[in-house]
């Protein structure tokens, strides 16, 4: 029996693939999501009418094409399609679907995308047994690799995590890695997926509303992160600032204990309801005092979406309704993503709120979520007068003289 060269189809990302061009690929390839399966390609009779792909094949091609993998969010220039020569001989089939597909990846993909690269092998001995290959593409640099560690450095190391919680276990991304139960082969899923779209309601009933843990000390100033960066904020005083600048605009001299501030964020209603618990404590007992300057309450809501932002005017009428006209201009609103803020921070959920406490040149010293107690409350409050104590300044004493020692001798005239 007559052989072909092997054909190999590397396909990193598999979105957007046409079901025509999958079932063009059965006798070579089986791409299923994380893991791709090379198939080599050794006779002629691979492709014949009489031998059709396996049960197994097909079950594969099927789950793939509605599981559709996300790994990459870039659509195809082009929908690529292959026609199929039922005239032709059986023998020159196989090479004129290697022509085909090298005319699609030429012709169709542009150079940003990158999806499909393949190259021919040298000839193997004819045999119709299927190779399949136990390389994943996660083991292969990629785009997502690079990204996925950039967000992992960025997070701040000193937030804890709720041990009953999800947010431990959510990569950047909105991924988890969820294991297989047979074969025990770890892979990256999208968090909806593998824990389903009300997770994050499950997790308030987990932990008490309070997927992040107080700390319970002040991150050293050596260690403590600066507060990530967020643009384009709107005042309920019609003003755009950014952050952490925004946090520390009164502190001319940038001295880390000349003042402390309460930052609170939310991004629903029900979150927004558990921050009073902080922030009004917080007032009585450090704003209405001799050193009241030196501490300030911030509230952010987040609405992310494009809907939010076509709703901004009434969002912001609503909430200037509800916030007393001293605190306007200490309202902040943003509208668009804060993925990677809220990454960074680690409120992963949503239907929460969460308080930090940020020194006087915007690093993050304290952080707590949900409603707080009698106790985090107490804590909190000791931890910004902590925050805001000047440094000791040690003076050097003068040693007084000691006792003296040996005999004294009478002067001499």
């Amino acid at each position: 029996m007559s052989t072909l060269e092997s054909v190999h189809l590397e396909i990193t990302s598999y979105r957007y693939l046409p079901m025509q061009l999958l079932l063009s690929l059965c006798g070579m390839d089986i791409i299923y999501p994380d893991i791709i399966y090379h198939i080599d390609l050794k006779s002629t009779a691979s492709f014949t009418r009489t031998n059709r792909p396996q049960k197994a094949m097909l079950y594969l091609i099927m789950a793939f094409v509605f599981q559709q993998s996300r790994l990459c969010k870039q659509r195809l220039s082009k929908v690529l399609t292959w026609t199929r020569n039922i005239s032709s001989p059986v023998s020159s089939v196989a090479t004129q679907r290697k022509h085909a597909l090298s005319s699609i990846l030429t012709s169709s993909l542009t150079a940003q995308s990158h999806c499909l690269h393949w190259d021919t092998s040298t000839p193997s001995k004819s045999t119709a047994k299927r190779h399949f290959s136990q390389k994943s593409p996660f083991e292969q640099p990629s785009v997502f690799d690079t990204e996925y560690e950039r967000l992992r450095l960025r997070r701040n190391k000193h937030i804890r995590m709720h041990p009953d919680g999800h947010g431990k276990d959510i990569l950047p991304g909105n991924y988890v890695i969820k294991k297989h139960p047979k074969t025990g082969q770890e892979r990256k899923v999208i968090l909806e997926h593998a824990l389903g779209y009300f997770w994050a309601l499950k997790e308030l009933s987990l932990t008490d509303n309070k997927p992040i843990l107080s700390n319970e000390c002040i991150i050293p100033a050596a260690e403590a992160e600066k507060f990530p960066t967020l643009t384009g904020l709107h005042c309920l005083n019609d003003e755009i600032v950014n952050i952490p600048d925004f946090f520390t605009r009164n502190n001319l001299s940038k001295d880390a204990t000349a003042q402390c501030t309460l930052v609170a964020l939310s991004c629903k209603d029900f979150g927004a309801k558990l921050l009073p618990s902080w922030t009004k404590p917080f007032d009585e007992a450090l704003r209405h005092g001799g050193d009241s300057h030196k501490y300030e309450t911030v509230r952010i809501t987040i609405n992310e979406g494009r809907i939010a932002k076509l709703l901004s005017p009434l969002i912001v009428s609503g909430t200037r309704k509800n916030v007393p006209e001293e605190d306007h201009e200490r309202t902040l609103l943003y509208y668009g993503d804060a993925g990677e803020m809220r990454d960074i921070l680690r409120m992963h959920n949503i239907y929460t709120g969460y308080v930090f406490l940020v020194d006087g040149i915007g690093r993050v010293r304290w952080a707590g979520s949900g409603e707080g107690s009698e106790e985090e409350v107490q804590n909190m409050i000791d931890f910004a007068r902590e925050l805001t104590k000047p440094p000791q300044k040690f003076s050097r004493q003068s040693n007084k003289a000691g006792p003296r020692v040996g005999k004294k001798f009478p002067p001499q005239d």
